[in-house]
């Protein structure tokens, strides 16, 4: 087995909540030493958990993932054992430094030099106050690599604000476009496109950077506006307006091109299956597929143009077929055709599924806090090489001998003078100061 790719590369990691944390676990997964920098006296909610959360208060989340701990007990330390924490920082290290402390600042200034990325994705201004700021780190490490991923950039009147992918998401049109044209747009629920697309951009980008450093020995700042990643989804939609002056309304489950498209009730309770017929051959196929029915025969229906315009009668005799099949029968019937089809699962179902298990999809981790559950693995594979899958998610603090005796070289004393002051501790304060 070769090397990992960034063997013998530290990375810096101080990151919330989902976006930040995947970019480094990317970093992480392909080898790099990665440092989570975290406080012993702040609690990031929306990253860890509150110290007091209780298996009531998760009961009543209505079952939301980052709110899931084992058996649904959060307690002892729901910090260590949120379900969302522990998928998103696998093969990281976890170190408490108080950056609002000169003892702080100096064992980060330590880190910062010895390091070779640092990640954040914080507002300009919360970023700049931590001392993240391009001209703040490069005179620390010049060869540094300072990967930013405010939510709407460094520069321009939006550049403070602040949000998760939900409200980004309705900044940038994409909860308008993915309503439903009879619905109420207040019901759209968020799919946190920004928080899924934004880390992939940003880890492709720290490569680059690495190898230009490679090239000419210069560190730089990269910045990753995360909602400008999800506008080149809606790319097209964009185009048309500046084109045409036209804007696309809401298109729920349909296509502008492709008919039918929609999702079909199946056998069963609350049953369904996702298809779309992207063109006169495939709706062929599918005639076929559904044993060539008499009303599939509508001249109406054999061009594009008119399925579009009879769009909701087809779906009355789809609907007529999908609601006495299985999903998956009817999924593997339309696959067979040439016809693309999946049936709308739901987790248990993706525990489940046959090519989940054969690809080993899910794999499993234990944590100490955690024992032993099934991840979603890595999505990209070498052909020479298994990436890391050794290293659960940190304790808070699990790693801060490491850190500062080994790495930073501070001795005995000094360690435990941070302990007894409380610079440095695996438990946040205010869990502290309650027992």
């Amino acid at each position: 087995m070769s090397d990992l790719p960034l063997k013998g590369i530290r990375v810096v990691d101080i990151t919330v909540v989902w976006a930040g944390p995947t970019a480094a676990q990317h970093l992480a997964d392909l080898g790099a030493e990665v440092i989570r920098v975290e406080s012993s006296h702040r609690v990031p909610s929306s990253t860890r958990a509150q110290p007091g959360f209780t298996a009531e208060m998760a009961a009543k989340s209505g079952g939301l993932g980052r709110l899931t701990y084992p058996d649904g007990e959060p307690q002892p330390q729901p910090y260590n054992r949120a379900a969302a924490f522990n998928a998103l920082n696998r093969n990281k290290l976890s170190v408490t430094m108080e950056l609002d402390t000169d003892e702080g600042k100096e064992a980060f200034t330590k880190l910062v030099e010895k390091s070779d990325i640092l990640i954040e994705n914080n507002a300009q201004r919360i970023g700049d106050r931590l001392g993240f700021s391009w001209e703040a780190l490069s005179a620390i490490n010049p060869k540094l690599i300072l990967c930013r991923m405010p939510p709407l950039g460094l520069t321009g009147p939006y550049a403070n604000y602040i949000g998760f992918g939900a409200h980004f998401e309705a900044l940038t049109a994409l909860t308008y476009l993915r309503s439903y044209p009879d619905g109420d747009i207040s019901q759209s629920s968020p799919t946190f496109h920004m928080d899924d697309v934004s880390p992939t951009v940003s880890s492709f980008m720290i490569m680059g950077a690495l190898h230009r450093r490679h090239q000419t020995g210069e560190g730089g700042l990269i910045e990753v506006p995360q909602a400008e990643t999800m506008l080149h989804q809606i790319g097209e939609v964009v185009v048309d307006q500046s084109m045409n002056n036209r804007s696309q309304p809401p298109m729920g489950n349909r296509d502008p091109v492709n008919a039918p498209q929609g999702v079909y009730r199946c056998k069963g309770d609350d049953q369904w299956v996702a298809l779309s017929v992207r063109g006169d051959a495939e709706w062929q196929s599918m005639i076929v597929a559904l044993g060539s029915p008499e009303w599939a025969k509508n001249p109406d229906y054999a061009t594009v143009s008119g399925r579009i315009n009879n769009h909701d009668e087809i779906d009355r005799h789809l609907t007529e077929w999908t609601r006495n099949i299985e999903k998956e029968a009817v999924f593997h019937q339309l696959q067979k055709h040439g016809v693309p089809a999946a049936p709308l699962n739901n987790e248990a179902d993706i525990v489940a599924d046959e090519h989940v298990k054969a690809r080993q999809i899910l794999r499993p981790l234990t944590q100490k806090a955690c024992g032993t559950h099934d991840y979603p693995g890595q999505a990209f594979r070498f052909s020479d090489m298994e990436l890391r899958w050794d290293l659960p998610a940190p304790l808070l603090g699990e790693h801060n001998e490491y850190v500062y005796k080994e790495l930073l070289g501070y001795s005995e004393e000094q360690y435990q003078d941070f302990e007894e002051r409380h610079l440095i501790g695996a438990q946040y304060a205010v869990e502290r100061e309650a027992g």
